[in-house]
């Protein structure tokens, strides 16, 4: 995905690409013999506009709420986490520090490795790794009383949870807007674009400042809508604040 940077770049090439199809417009096709079908224009361009519009709305608020919902669930999962951490707690001891250890290893991995791994669009599954090893070890945990069998039931749904979280977060990273919306986006842009060109208007100082604004407002939401659909890559990402602060907690 692109930085702060290169999506400056991109939007600006894009609003000063339109800018010179104003230009050439202007030379190839008076603006005199544009007038004589802005009635016709005017109507296409405000119902391929309003269209474009609420597509694009529709698009902007869908990638808002799963990059929401990222986020919640990477907290979630570090909250699930933290959880394990606590309920060893109650284990036997050579199984309690075991959990609480392998609980520590489980942050780094995510932190350290999967996420960097995460923001190249690589996979990961260090922390799967991790977490076979807790069942494991609880696995050889004795449930002798009523109280360890009691604290082993909650820290295999504290485990189970954590498991669900993590598969969760990569479900979310492979995810990916198909192809076709992208194409769709795009072709209504250039196209909403492209009508706002061709409007014949006397006043070329004001024809290139509405086409120029329209642009840079079309290109601003579709690269938003690209750093929002991949929640853990790119300018606008999901970072892993909350395991670190779980991490903090643990110490």
């Amino acid at each position: 995905m692109l930085s702060y940077l290169q999506s400056s770049v991109v939007i600006c090439v894009t609003v000063v690409v339109a800018l010179i199809a104003v230009k050439l417009i202007n030379r190839l096709w008076p603006i005199q013999n544009r007038k004589l079908i802005n009635d016709v224009t005017g109507w296409q361009l405000g119902v391929l506009g309003t269209t474009y519009g609420v597509i694009l709305g529709f698009m902007l608020y869908t990638v808002a709420q799963g990059f929401h919902s990222a986020q919640i669930d990477a907290d979630l999962e570090a909250t699930s986490m933290l959880n394990v951490y606590r309920l060893a707690g109650s284990l036997p001891s050579p199984q309690k520090q075991r959990i609480r250890d392998l609980t520590r290893q489980y942050e780094d991995v995510v932190v350290h490795q999967e996420w960097p791994a995460m923001e190249r669009q690589q996979d990961d599954r260090a922390a799967s790794a991790v977490l076979n090893q807790m069942w494991v070890v609880l696995e050889t945990a004795n449930a002798d009383t009523a109280l360890a069998l009691n604290s082993i039931d909650h820290i295999q749904y504290a485990m189970t949870e954590l498991a669900e979280r993590r598969n969760m977060r990569s479900r979310q990273r492979s995810n990916q807007m198909p192809s076709l919306l992208w194409v769709l986006l795009v072709l209504g842009g250039t196209a909403t674009i492209a009508s706002s060109c061709v409007l014949g208007n006397d006043k070329r100082w004001l024809h290139y400042c509405q086409v120029g604004a329209l642009t840079f407002v079309v290109a601003t939401t579709l690269a938003a809508i690209a750093d929002l659909a991949r929640p853990y890559e790119g300018s606008v990402a999901v970072t892993p604040s909350s395991f670190v602060l779980a991490r903090q907690m643990m110490e």
